[in-house]
């Protein structure tokens, strides 16, 4: 990217503000991140972070719920929020036109939410049937479900949404509190790629986001300590629903890029071990994948299959014999190769993406501290090889520290020790 093409400037409020410009698009994302997510909760605050998300659509001192909602969808926008572990974001998609509106509303949920105490109980029933919702949905819980088996007793482990007894139990001030320890201006960052004018952007968020400018709270959370575990959790379903894996790397390890070309010849499409095994070879499962999770100082990397019950033990046996054989003897320099295409290839058409493209600029803030070009990334991906590779799997596939979480209608003796 040429120098004049980003933009990275801290405001004297303490607020970070990322600019990508883009010629030739009529659009513009942008983003506002919140460096705080469930990983910054207490065991009472679990899923705070996310019920703010929330009921920062809820009203503000000038807009009602209705105006918020309405105000991008009008112009042909978008707007939304999403939480996680480490992070929210709030984000907006739209026009180039339309930019000094987006960054407005989102200044106005930001810094002006009322958090009326009537919307608060509202979402709460809101967020409960988001819950149940999860629940429901075993193929998603199974990774909540193992998360909070490896990462026992750290906040890493509790689910962003909460439990019902947490939110339930959430009042104003507990909402606020959070809000006003957590949304402080060194904690923000403004991310936008598209087509703008930086001097008038930069100006406009610069008057627009009139949040606290005090420090931001010390990150107070400790590393988590990984515990190996094996939990087989009976429930009435159709299928059995498979989690196996170990603790991954950080974001910024020397292995992450070597960890990602392994999990995409793993699990990450059709021609990858798992799936040409498992599902093509066996016919025992309709989905089966692996995926890595990284987080700042830890993560993790798993497999993940929903298999007919009487196959349960043969799967995970399959699953077992192939992470062996990536261990013993690693990839073959064509899998290594034909992965490295596969990122490389995924990270080039993400660039079409307005939102992945102001995404990256904020995880790279975030995760790094600076502005990581598509050319270093294409140079650190290039750098794989069967050689750190095989230090990955190492690494990732030891049989002695592997858990599994399985839910479904199998019980421990019918699936077995596996381990």
């Amino acid at each position: 990217m040429a120098d004049n093409l980003f933009h990275r400037d801290r405001l004297d409020s303490g607020i970070t503000v990322l600019a990508e410009e883009v010629p030739g698009v009529r659009s513009a994302a942008l983003g506002v991140w919140i460096r705080s997510g469930s990983r910054n909760e207490k065991p009472e605050q679990c899923g705070l972070s996310h019920f703010i998300e929330h009921m920062a659509f809820k009203g503000t001192e000038t807009r009602s719920a209705f105006e918020i909602a309405r105000s991008l969808e009008s112009v042909g926008g978008h707007l939304d929020a999403f939480s996680s572990k480490e992070y929210t974001c709030y984000y907006a998609r739209v026009l180039d036109e339309h930019l000094s509106l987006a960054v407005e509303v989102l200044s106005d949920i930001l810094c002006h939410s009322v958090f009326d105490t009537k919307e608060i109980e509202k979402e709460k029933k809101v967020v409960v049937d988001e819950i149940r919702t999860l629940e429901d949905t075993p193929d998603d819980e199974i990774h909540d479900l193992f998360a909070s088996a490896v990462w026992r007793g750290h906040s890493l482990g509790r689910s962003i949404l909460g439990s019902r007894e947490t939110v339930r139990a959430f009042t104003r001030d507990d909402v606020a509190g959070f809000f006003h320890e957590n949304y402080v201006a060194p904690n923000v960052i403004v991310s936008v790629a598209g087509k703008f004018d930086y001097p008038a952007l930069l100006d406009l968020v610069t008057r627009s986001f009139t949040l606290p400018s005090n420090a931001a709270p010390p990150d107070d959370s400790v590393i988590p300590d990984y515990v190996r575990a094996m939990e087989i959790m009976e429930k009435k379903l159709s299928q059995e629903y498979l989690c196996v894996g170990t603790r991954g790397v950080s974001y910024d390890h020397e292995l992450r890029y070597p960890l990602l070309v392994l999990n995409v010849a793993m699990g990450g499409g059709a021609s990858s071990r798992l799936f040409q095994k498992v599902r093509e070879e066996e016919g025992l499962a309709y989905s089966v994948f692996t995926y890595v999770d990284f987080l700042r100082d830890s993560g993790l990397f798993c497999a993940s299959a929903g298999v007919d019950p009487g196959s349960t033990r043969r799967a995970l046996d399959v699953v077992l014999e192939e992470f062996e054989k990536a261990r013993d003897s690693g990839l073959s320099a064509a899998e290594v190769r034909s992965a490295k295409e596969q990122l490389k290839g995924s990270l080039l058409l993400g660039l079409e993406s307005m939102s992945n493209r102001m995404t990256r600029l904020a995880r790279s803030e975030i995760y790094y501290g600076r502005f990581i070009s598509v050319d270093e990334l294409v140079s650190m991906i290039e750098e794989v090889n069967t050689e750190n590779t095989r230090r990955a799997a190492e690494l990732a596939l030891d049989r002695e520290r592997l858990s599994l979480v399985a839910l479904g209608p199998s019980s421990r003796t019918e699936i077995g020790e596996r381990l």
